[in-house]
Parts: structure tokens; C-alpha cells; sequence
């Protein structure tokens, strides 16, 4: 039986060539999870999944190095002047949130505000998602995937689909057109593709794309099912979050779980057993997971609310205020200067959380 294929699109941040196989990484945890499902420890995950890490962050590496050493960068990449006040405000910032603002939130506004960058990314994340579906068409004559995106990638994801199943490639009609060939399904993580949505030529806004789950003959619909996973106290996704109204097989999972003091990494959502039992049971089969099995793990014995470093109740208490502080910064339609000072003091917050 042909494996179904898993795309997997990282997050802001640096991530290096193996990030999705690293000791915390989606794939290794992902399999450790599998590992308490009796299944999968007949039938281990990566005999059923294969994994395709999708990276990118080197060509934001390229543009940020650019940016530290050319003042000029900014303006030339920003002619419609979105980030003015951007680098008023990175003279005046604490160190520790400069630091977070180079390693985590420089990405993000640079998707957001450059059409080169943002069109090499999507190139780039496009060209290894074709390449990977025409190489399974002429193994296997079919070619079953998903998408697992995380932060940045959700949006990198969303746009990257839309022009995959849109746009006719050097003229030709698109093998991969919804009405040829459809994803399986969708499951983003702190879900950005509102946040950055952009204007280009040939791009549609989140809510209007072929991003979107509906039945085999909805030319207007590119997946069967779509997943939005959201944590309560994560900020990144919490501007413009994503919330959209009538969609049928979509389901958006709240999670409230505090494990871990960066609640926005990917691996502190996979744990949740509300995020990876539906992202194993549509992977493989519904029987993966057996409905005892799920009533175990969600019980609060198995995975309680507060574990690690918030098992002492007092962190949670002086964190929560602060992180709601920073969300009601970002209430409204806010600047990118102001989306760079919020997630930068977002970041350097759940470093130091003392």
C-alpha cells in the first residue's frame, strides 16, 4: 500500500536543513507520540507516512544578513512604507527583544512586506511539493498528501496551494487543478495565512482561496478536510486570527494546555492529544486511535492542564497577565511595527519568563 505522504512547512525562526527530524522536532515527535497507540506499535507510523520537510528559512537567513548590514534594505524591499516607524522603533528596543526580532519576527515581516522574498519562498515551497506529487503520479499512478504547517508556514502553506492548484504553468493546463488532483488534509498550527495575507497578482485573500476543505467535485476547494489548531495564550496567531464562518469539514481546536513556557513551538501543540489524535487517525485510518484509547489520553490523569515548568501554578499567574498585556497590542488591524514590537517582547517573555 502506497504511504501517505506528509508535507511539512516550518515556522519563524531559524531552522536548519534537518529541523523536522531533530530529537524535538514534528517527525521524531510525532513517532514517539504513535508509540503509545497500540496500532502503531504494531504498525510503527513511518511504515504507513512518509515525511517531506519543506525548508526555506535559508533564503530569510540571506535577506535578514542583508538587512543587519544595509540600512538601505528595508526601504527598498518596503516601497509602500507599511513598516515605517520599524526602525525607530529596533534603535530604541531593549537588546533582548532586537535579539528575538532577528531570530524570530525579521521572517515574518519580510513575507509580509517583500514581494521578492515572499515569491522565492513560495517558488521554492511550491517546486518541492510538485516535484514530490509527479514523482509519486509516475511510481504509484496516484499520489495521496497533506500538509502540516506551523506560524509562518501556515500562510507560506495556504499561499503556496492556492497558486500550485491555480496558475498554468508555462501555459499549460495544471495536472494539479482541483478538478485533476486534491490534498487530503489541512492541519494548521497558529495559523498566520489572515495575518499575511497579501494583494499580489494572482493571489486570493485567506477566506476566498482554493485553501479550503469541500467535496471532490468543488472546483472552488482544494482539501477534504481542513484542521486549524490555536492555542488560548499564543499571540502570533491572535491578529486577524483565523475564523472562518460556513465552511463544511473544517473544525478549529482550541487548546488550553500549558506544558511547556513556549506554548507557540509546534511540538508543545503535537503533544496535545486533541491535535495529534485526529492528525493520526486521517494520516492512516480512523482505527489508528480507538475511541478507549482517546478517552484515556484526554483524561486530565493522562494529560493534565498544567505540567512542567506550570506545575507550580505561580509562573502561570505572572505570565497570563503579561501575555495579555501583549494581545490587546494586537487587537485591530496593528502596524507592522507594531506586530515586530509585540512579538518580539512575546518572545524574549517566554525565554525568560522569571
Amino acid at each position: 500500500m502506497p504511504k501517505h505522504t506528509l508535507f511539512l512547512i516550518h515556522g519563524i525562526g531559524a531552522h536548519g536543513v534537518n529541523w523536522a527530524e531533530q530529537l524535538d522536532g514534528p517527525i521524531e515527535s510525532l513517532k514517539r507520540i504513535s508509540e503509545r497507540y497500540a496500532y502503531f506499535q504494531i504498525k510503527p507510523l513511518t511504515t504507513r507516512v512518509d515525511f517531506v520537510p519543506i525548508h526555506y528559512d535559508a533564503i530569510f537567513q540571506t535577506a535578514t544578513q542583508r538587512w543587519q548590514n544595509d540600512a538601505q534594505f528595508l526601504q527598498e524591499h518596503d516601497p509602500s512604507g507599511l513598516a515605517a516607524g520599524l526602525t525607530e522603533w529596533m534603535t530604541n528596543a531593549a537588546a533582548t527583544e532586537r535579539n528575538f526580532w532577528w531570530t524570530n519576527v525579521c521572517d515574518l515581516v519580510l513575507y509580509r512586506l517583500s514581494t521578492i522574498y515572499r515569491q522565492a519562498v513560495r517558488s521554492h515551497v511550491i517546486a518541492t511539493i510538485a516535484e514530490k506529487i509527479e514523482a509519486l503520479m509516475d511510481q504509484d499512478g496516484s499520489a495521496t498528501c497533506s500538509v502540516l504547517a506551523h506560524s509562518m508556514g501556515t500562510a507560506v502553506a495556504h499561499d503556496s496551494l492556492h497558486l500550485l492548484g491555480t496558475v498554468r504553468w508555462g501555459g499549460a493546463a495544471n495536472a494539479l487543478d482541483p478538478r485533476q488532483w486534491r490534498f487530503g488534509h489541512l492541519f494548521m498550527v497558529a495559523n498566520t495565512s489572515r495575518l499575511l495575507q497579501t494583494q499580489d497578482a494572482q493571489m486570493k485573500r485567506a477566506y476566498e482561496s482554493i485553501v479550503r476543505p469541500g467535496p471532490n467535485e468543488d472546483p472552488g476547494s482544494y482539501c477534504k478536510t481542513y484542521w486549524n489548531f490555536r492555542h488560548e495564550a499564543d499571540v502570533v496567531p491572535f491578529p486577524r486570527a483565523f475564523a472562518p464562518v460556513g465552511w463544511s469539514n473544517y473544525t478549529n481546536v482550541l487548546l488550553h494546555h500549558y506544558h511547556d513556557v513556549s506554548i507557540h513551538n509546534l511540538t508543545h501543540h503535537l503533544i496535545n492529544p486533541r491535535v495529534h489524535i485526529p492528525i493520526l487517525r486521517k494520516l492512516v485510518t480512523p482505527r489508528a486511535v480507538t475511541p478507549e484509547e482517546e478517552i484515556r489520553e484526554v483524561n486530565e490523569d493522562r494529560f493534565p492542564q498544567f505540567a512542567g515548568p506550570f506545575e507550580r501554578v505561580e509562573l502561570l499567574k505572572r505570565l497570563g497577565p503579561r501575555l495579555k498585556t501583549i494581545q490587546n497590542q494586537l487587537i485591530g488591524e496593528p502596524t507592522p511595527a507594531q506586530l515586530a514590537r509585540s512579538l518580539s517582547e512575546f518572545w524574549a517573555l517566554i525565554a525568560n519568563p522569571a
